[in-house]
């Protein structure tokens, strides 16, 4: 914490530093006498400067194409720092008040959803001709790695039962989705539009989703591996998980209108990122101990949607989705 009010002080900014978690970068709170002045953001080394460049000009891209649409643009920075005898670039972000939908608690009533799935087409949209060298990477989380992450990872999963259900249930779906794969449109996408990264406003008591944070997934892909990735993280608990998703869905598709191709592949898109997820937290988990918490904070419930979606026909999934974007 002390080097970060030490990097925040490099911005002119005399604050106390608060850490979050992440994933993968180091994130802080910067507080100044009970005001939140912004978010610093230390990026992982691994990031190249074109990459973070990548990142900044998609959030100022959509900042300027979506004006009802709160995003975190940089404020200050970036600025190189050094961290672990390395260097790593660091910036502050726009602070977004109101708290994510993560923390809205675990049930969130369709008309929320369904506006996360509206941010989600906002985002889509306003990424649809951005174009940037530092867009050019391989991502673990983007789906269309999906297999070679489980041929790669997959023997970082302890339980052997179920090493053996991600890796039959990651080929099953990428053998439904590789023949059309040619058919689907590509661009510049968020890649983490989740309850995570979208903020909310709150009026007269109702939460609405209204911004969008953390780009540190951003790249090139086909466009609806960004919604498959929203709908995996909003599966719901009961009995039927895939409930919550189809009011993301419609409310992606009246912003953003979904192709006959991508609509048929959902399904398969949305269970390989339940599998990746599984997979790449199991092996995160091995290899930073030290942030093993924070990691595998979501593995148990991926489990069990695994285990629900594999028990339910995926025809039967494609027609409710053919359902929910027919109004």
């Amino acid at each position: 914490m002390l080097q970060a009010e030490r990097v925040a002080a490099s911005f002119g900014l005399t604050v106390r530093a608060q850490p979050l978690g992440s994933q993968q970068d180091s994130n802080f709170l910067l507080v100044n006498g009970g005001r939140v002045l912004g978010v610093l953001k230390i990026a992982n080394p691994a990031f190249s400067a074109a990459e973070i460049e990548a990142q900044d000009r998609a959030a100022a891209r959509i900042a300027a194409a979506c004006r009802d649409l709160r995003v975190a643009t940089v404020t200050h920075g970036p600025i190189t720092v050094p961290v672990d005898g390395g260097a790593a670039l660091a910036r502050v972000l726009r602070y977004l008040p109101g708290g994510t939908l993560a923390g809205a608690g675990r049930y969130l009533s369709p008309r929320v959803v369904a506006g996360l799935g509206a941010v989600a087409g906002q985002v889509s949209l306003a990424l649809s001709s951005f174009e940037h060298p530092g867009l050019d990477r391989v991502l673990q989380w983007d789906l269309r790695h999906a297999l070679r992450v489980v041929d790669a990872l997959a023997g970082h999963v302890r339980d052997a039962g179920l090493r053996r259900r991600v890796t039959a249930a990651a080929r099953a779906a990428w053998s439904r989705v590789e023949p059309l794969a040619g058919r689907l449109p590509w661009q510049a996408v968020h890649s983490d539009v989740t309850d995570d990264n979208v903020v909310c406003r709150v009026e007269r008591g109702l939460r609405t989703p209204d911004g969008i944070i953390d780009f540190g997934d951003v790249t090139v892909t086909a466009l609806v591996n960004d919604l498959g990735i929203a709908v995996a993280n909003m599966l719901g608990d009961g009995p039927d998980p895939f409930g919550p998703g189809l009011d993301l869905i419609a409310g992606y598709h009246a912003v953003t209108p979904l192709t006959a191709a991508e609509l048929s592949l959902l399904p398969d898109l949305i269970l390989g990122r339940v599998v990746a997820r599984i997979i790449i937290s199991e092996w995160r988990a091995e290899r930073f101990p030290e942030n093993r918490a924070y990691v595998l904070r979501n593995t148990p419930r991926a489990r069990e949607h695994l285990h629900r979606l594999l028990s339910i026909p995926g025809e039967q999934t494609a027609a409710r989705i053919q359902e929910a974007t027919r109004a």
